[in-house]
């Protein structure tokens, strides 16, 4: 069979990135998918809200 089928909304996701982003408080990196780059983040670690545009690391 050559026709593969996928989950609902796997087009969407295809073009995704990971991005590394370092939280401006306490240095910890965390990797999201470039479609929430838009969106604030919180630290995981110390749990600090930024704007992880302005906190890249590596990533689009």
């Amino acid at each position: 069979m050559t026709d593969q089928q996928h989950c609902p909304g796997f087009e969407s996701n295809k073009s995704l990135s990971a991005i590394k982003v370092a939280c401006p408080a306490c240095k910890a990196e965390m990797e999201m998918f470039s479609d929430e780059i838009d969106k604030k983040a919180t630290c995981p670690k110390c749990k600090a809200t930024f704007d992880p545009k302005s906190c890249k690391v590596s990533g689009q």
